[in-house]
C-alpha cells in the first residue's frame, strides 16, 4: 500500500493529527485505529479482490463496535466503517406487533466513513465522514493531483467546495474525526455543526402553543383581527373595516382568519404581551417594493396587488422588531429579510452547478428551503421566520406570465434534543411538513423575513 512519504511528511502529520485519536468535541464515534488495522486489506485492492473480503465487525479502543464492508453500484463502489446502532423496529408476528431493538451499521449515520472509488478505474474518487444526526451533512475529501479537495455538504449543497487541505488525499485513509477538525478549523464552516438543543425552547414553546390551537382556527376568504382582536378585513378596499362572523363559530371561540390573517395571529400572539395590543392592520398593507409603472408588474399592480404577502410578512416583522427594542422601524430600516448565501454550488442529477442565492423582492428558489432553514437553525436559533410565496401565474388568455406573492405562512426550525434537524410549517390555519410545504409549491419562490421567538406567547 501506498501510505510511505518521507520521513519528515510522517513526523509532522503525527505530531499535528494524531491519528488514533477517538475523542473529538463533537463526541462522534471514530473508527481511527480500526481503519488503520484494516487500510491494507480493504482500502487500495482491486474490486475483484475486494468481492473476497468478508464483512467484518471491530472494536475500538473505547469498545465502540464498526462494521468494515463492500457495498456497489453500476459506477462506483464503496468501502464502508461504519459504527454499530441501535434502531427500533416494529415486528409483526401472529400475536400482534412487537417493538424490537437490532443493531444496523448505515453508511450515512454519525461516526460513519466511506472510501469511494470508481469502479471502471479503481481510483479514488473521495471520502466522506459522516459527523451530523442529519444524514444529508457531511464532510468529504477528494484528490486533485498532489492536493487534497474538502467540500462541506448540507443536503446537496455546498457550504464550502474545493478547499485546498495540505496533506496527501492517504492521509484521510486513516485519520481520525478530531485529526480532520484540527485540519480544517479554519477552513471549513464547522460552526453549521456547533448545535445547542436548549437555545431552541421558545421555537418549541411557540410550535406547542400554536398546534394547541389549531383546532380552534378555521380558514376564510379575506379574514383575520385587528388591534382590538375584533374580526376585520385584511385586504382589499375593505381592509382593516369590521367583518361580521358566524354566531356559532363565535359563540364556539372558533377564530376565522385566512393565510394573511393567520401569521398575524403568530406575530400578535408575541407582541400583546409587550404591547397590551395587537398590530394594526393598515401598515402592514405598505408597499415594500418600486415596479416599474410601465413594466408588466406595475400595469398589473394598477388593478391588483402582486406583492401582497410580501408587505404583509416584511411589515409585520419589522412592526415587531419596532416593539421589541422600542423604537418604530419602517420595513426598509429594519434588516429583517432574510438574504445570506451560504452556498457556492449544489449537486443534482446535471452534476455539480451554480445555486441560485438570494434574489432581491423575489427571495429563494424552494428547492434550496431545507438547506438554507438548516443554516439559518444554526447559526440563529433563537428565531423563526414568515415567508411570503410567490408564484409563476400562466394567463388563458395568452398574455405573458407574471408573478405574484398571494400566500404566506410561518416556518420554525429547529434542532431536538439528539442534534436532529427539524421544521414545522404553519399555514393558514393547518400544520405542514418542510417536505410537504416544498411539494405543494413547487418551482415557486420563498420569501424569509426573521422574527425573535419567545416563551411569551399569547396568542388570540
Amino acid at each position: 500500500m501506498k501510505f510511505l512519504r518521507p520521513f519528515f511528511v510522517l513526523i509532522f502529520s503525527v505530531l499535528l493529527f494524531p491519528l488514533s485519536s477517538e475523542n473529538n468535541k463533537f463526541r462522534i464515534p471514530d473508527s481511527a485505529v480500526i481503519r488503520k488495522a484494516v487500510a491494507d486489506n480493504w482500502f487500495e485492492k482491486s474490486l475483484a479482490e475486494l468481492r473476497h473480503n468478508r464483512t467484518e465487525l471491530r472494536t475500538n479502543s473505547i469498545g465502540q463496535v464498526f462494521q468494515v464492508r463492500l457495498e456497489e453500484t453500476s459506477d462506483v463502489f464503496s468501502i464502508i466503517v461504519a459504527p454499530e446502532t441501535e434502531l427500533s423496529v416494529d415486528l409483526y408476528t401472529q400475536d400482534g406487533i412487537q417493538r424490537k431493538t437490532v443493531n444496523e451499521y448505515p453508511a450515512d449515520t454519525s461516526g460513519s466513513w466511506v472510501l469511494i472509488r470508481d469502479s471502471a478505474s479503481g481510483n479514488a474518487l473521495y471520502i466522506r465522514y459522516y459527523f451530523a444526526s442529519d444524514s444529508d451533512v457531511f464532510v468529504q475529501f477528494s484528490p486533485s493531483g498532489k492536493k487534497t479537495l474538502a467540500d462541506y455538504v448540507i443536503d446537496g449543497c455546498f457550504a464550502a467546495r474545493g478547499v485546498q487541505i495540505g496533506v496527501p488525499f492517504d492521509y484521510f485513509y486513516t485519520a481520525s474525526f478530531a485529526s480532520v477538525l484540527s485540519l480544517t478549523e479554519k477552513t471549513l464552516p464547522w460552526h453549521y455543526a456547533e448545535i445547542y438543543p436548549d437555545q431552541y425552547h421558545a421555537n418549541l414553546v411557540m410550535i406547542k402553543t400554536i398546534q394547541d390551537n389549531l383546532s380552534r382556527i378555521k380558514q376564510v376568504e379575506n379574514g383575520g383581527y385587528n388591534e382590538f382582536g375584533k374580526p376585520a378585513f385584511m385586504f382589499g378596499k375593505n381592509a382593516g373595516k369590521a367583518r361580521t362572523v358566524d354566531s356559532e363559530d363565535e359563540k364556539n371561540g372558533i377564530l376565522t382568519m385566512n393565510h394573511s390573517g393567520f401569521v398575524k395571529w403568530i406575530v400578535d400572539g408575541l407582541v400583546k404581551p409587550l404591547n397590551g395590543s395587537a398590530t394594526y392592520i393598515e401598515p402592514l398593507l405598505r408597499e415594500t417594493t418600486n415596479p416599474s409603472p410601465l413594466g408588466l408588474a406595475g400595469i398589473k399592480g394598477r388593478s391588483e396587488s402582486l406583492s401582497y404577502s410580501l408587505d404583509w410578512t416584511r411589515n409585520l416583522a419589522a412592526a415587531k422588531l419596532s416593539l421589541q427594542v422600542q423604537r418604530k422601524y419602517l420595513y426598509e430600516e429594519s434588516g429583517v429579510d432574510v438574504k445570506i448565501e451560504p452556498f457556492s454550488a449544489e449537486l443534482s442529477d446535471k452534476g455539480i452547478t451554480a445555486v441560485a442565492g438570494y434574489i432581491k423582492d423575489s427571495g429563494y428558489e424552494i428547492k434550496y428551503l431545507k438547506p438554507l432553514l438548516y443554516v439559518l437553525a444554526a447559526e440563529q436559533p433563537t428565531y423563526f421566520y414568515l415567508a411570503a410565496i410567490r408564484r409563476s401565474v400562466h394567463p388563458n388568455d395568452g398574455s405573458p406570465e407574471f408573478h405574484v406573492f398571494d400566500s404566506s405562512a410561518a416556518i420554525f426550525p429547529y434542532f431536538d434534543k439528539s442534534g436532529q434537524f427539524g421544521c414545522t410549517v404553519f399555514e393558514n390555519g393547518r400544520e405542514m411538513t418542510l417536505a410537504q410545504f416544498t411539494k405543494k409549491y413547487p418551482d415557486c419562490f420563498i420569501h424569509l423575513t426573521r422574527v425573535l421567538s419567545s416563551d411569551r406567547f399569547s396568542p388570540l
